[in-house]
């Protein structure tokens, strides 16, 4: 078995520090301030018998920022109620942060036992069972204690350990991920933090990640409960000595975690639930506290199809960050007023990489329904789905569900098989998009096409790089491309010259233009190697430049005339006999200067033998070598 953390609830005066120091011999007081006035401040750590760490957390109202991040972490809690006060306030806003965390498993300790009769002990015993029920301690022992006396302290130890048996990490998905709630320096040894590690295993010399400022360092010592070690995972106390990073560089809030995997973010989107006795309806815009892991984050809450959340109400919402933030998926958080400081509410995430979203669209309850699917392939599928026309790296995939990248090639497999993912680059890294994504695309490029073909009906097709940027949401460029080339397979869409039509798609000219057409032919027929520039066959043939230049560009995409450079056309013809006559007499000589081109092509003129000996060069026909032209191998 791992090792197990503990984590102590409950209100001030309630005596946790003096439990724990009875249960392991250890003063969790290590401030100056908290010997001085008596009171918990911050958090602080005991070990018993090296199996289980127990963190020790203020019971003050001020305080609970400090409760929080040390109890956003346990595997039980050790809740304390003191037997001659009874359930108190911070009893319940205790159990209620403990809910909102998902802790699912816990000790009831009435402490100062001998301070009281058997009658009143009875009395604060139906007290706490009427407080917790409904709850995960519903059915948790009950021991009644002191820490004065040593009464029952034995027989809660056991208990505690025992309860560890039964304790499952569902979030330990093989990735390392600590939440640091300290840190300072040693000298010699520089920068340590310590936190509970929530998933995977660390060992001596690995590099990990700070977030969210992802700084990679090396790991130069390891502790777990006080005493150096070569690894640790799911379930230790570490303390880690990380190699070349300052002390303000990282602190409480920060997280350590296995490098290239996270990422930091201002927006998460989330399920939320506001408690029963939360004091007044949260509208959309409000201005919360959100304490997750051991972090406090400013942030204002969107609320999905509505414009506020009533008491004991639940919904979907999006958290706008005021700084960015690290998180996994299905990470439980909680809620405090920004004003006065109280707990409202709480949740979990649903996407910690969240895009900016417009929650009143009719599909985003169906995304947020969707990303709480628990089962790994559904909502890797989900992802794919709600991811637009963009390609989803492996790498991103494996952050987004905090698994390795080899579970997330494993769950792609079976959707592989049955052909709804296709796998593709994205800048040079492996990714993937979903089929259905890809058929969506397509219908819009075929919509946009046939719109282009209808507003202008005398030009061939549309360039790639203008189609797609007429696509909404604008598509990643590998996408875009595999679609097309799809399409063309498909002969639904026809490529000529770089430019894009539906392969059904037919120009019909006009009686006007059809012969302005038919007089361009002739005239490149007749002009042979000596051409009209394209304002001088308008002038020639007594054709408005639109004209010419829709008629002339049809005959371009048809390969009826050839454009080899940006104003010189010739007759495809003429091109053809030009392209014979350099092969036989390259066949026969081996090579051609310009001026042999020339005399070749019925004594063309310099300015339009030099585009045209260019133009076979294009073509891989021929190729420079000083003054001449050779066959290219």
């Amino acid at each position: 078995m791992s090792n197990l953390i503990i984590g102590t609830a409950g209100h001030i005066d309630h005596g946790k520090t003096a439990l724990v120091r009875a249960l392991t011999g250890v003063d969790t007081d290590r401030l100056k301030e908290e010997k001085e006035r008596g009171l918990t401040i911050d958090i602080g750590f005991a070990h018993i018998e090296g199996r289980a760490t127990i963190i020790d957390v203020p019971g003050h109202e001020k305080f609970i920022r400090n409760m929080v991040a040390g109890v956003s972490s346990i595997d039980l809690v050790l809740f304390v109620v003191a037997a001659d006060d009874g359930v108190m306030p911070q009893t319940r806003e205790h159990l209620d942060i403990l809910k909102l965390l998902q802790v699912k498993t816990g000790v009831i300790a009435i402490t100062k036992s001998d301070l009281v009769d058997d009658e009143w002990r009875g009395l604060v015993r139906d007290d706490v069972q009427q407080l917790v029920q409904g709850s995960f301690l519903a059915n948790a022992p009950v021991h009644f204690v002191s820490s004065v006396t040593g009464h029952g302290i034995a027989d809660l130890k056991t208990e505690m350990l025992a309860a560890a048996e039964g304790v499952k990490r569902n979030q330990d998905t093989g990735l390392f991920w600590m939440p640091v709630d300290r840190a300072f320096s040693v000298k010699g040894f520089g920068t340590v933090v310590t936190g509970s590690v929530l998933s995977g295993a660390l060992a001596l010399g690995e590099t990990v990640e700070t977030l969210p400022e992802k700084r990679v360092c090396r790991v130069r010592t390891l502790q777990c409960q006080g005493k150096s070690v070569k690894s640790v995972s799911a379930g230790d106390r570490a303390a880690l000595n990380l190699q070349a990073l300052d002390l303000g560089a990282i602190g409480r809030g920060d997280v350590v975690a296995s490098p290239d995997y996270f990422s930091a973010s201002s927006r998460f989107d989330v399920s939320v639930r506001l408690l029963d006795a939360a004091p007044q309806a949260v509208g959309s815009g409000t201005r919360v506290r959100v304490h997750i892991g051991t972090a406090e984050i400013m942030a204002r809450m969107s609320i999905v199809e509505s414009s506020k959340l009533e008491p004991g109400q639940e919904g979907y919402a999006q958290l706008h960050l005021e700084r960015p933030a690290t998180a996994r998926r299905f990470d439980p958080f909680v809620l405090r007023r920004y004003s006065p400081t109280v707990t409202i509410g709480g949740g979990r995430i649903l996407n910690a990489d969240a895009p900016r979203r417009k929650l009143s669209s009719s599909d985003v309850l169906t995304d947020f329904h969707n990303m709480e699917k628990q089962d790994p392939a559904e909502a890797l599928e989900v992802i794919l789905l709600s991811a637009g026309f963009f390609v989803v790296t492996i790498e991103n995939l494996a952050s987004r569900l905090a698994v390795v990248q080899d579970v997330v090639l494993q769950l792609m497999k079976p959707l592989a098989t049955e052909q709804r993912i296709v796998s593709l680059k994205k800048r040079g890294r492996p990714g993937v998009a979903h089929k259905a994504r890809l058929d969506l695309l397509n219908d819009e490029c075929l919509r946009l096409l046939q719109k282009f073909h209808e507003r202008n009906p005398f030009r061939t097709g549309i360039a790639k790089r203008e189609l797609m940027q007429q696509i909404r949401p604008a598509p990643d460029r590998e996408l875009f491309d595999l679609v097309v080339d799809l399409a063309k397979s498909a002969e639904q869409v026809k490529e000529t010259e770089g430019l894009l039509s539906l392969s059904s798609y037919k120009i019909k000219l006009s009686e006007q233009l059809e012969s302005l057409k038919r007089r361009i032919e002739a005239l490149l027929l007749e002009e042979e190697y000596n051409t009209s520039s394209e304002s001088a066959m308008a002038r020639k043939l007594d054709a408005t430049a639109g004209d010419l230049a829709d008629v002339l560009g049809i005959l371009v995409a048809t390969g009826a005339v050839i454009r080899v450079e940006a104003d010189v056309f010739f007759h495809v013809r003429h091109v053809d006999a030009a392209r014979e006559k350099l092969l036989a007499f390259l066949a026969q000589n081996g090579e051609i200067s310009i001026g042999q081109f020339k005399e070749l092509i019925n004594g063309a003129s310099r300015k339009y033998a030099m585009p045209l000996i260019n133009y076979f060069d294009q073509l891989g026909i021929t190729m420079r070598t000083g003054d001449v032209r050779v066959l290219q191998d």
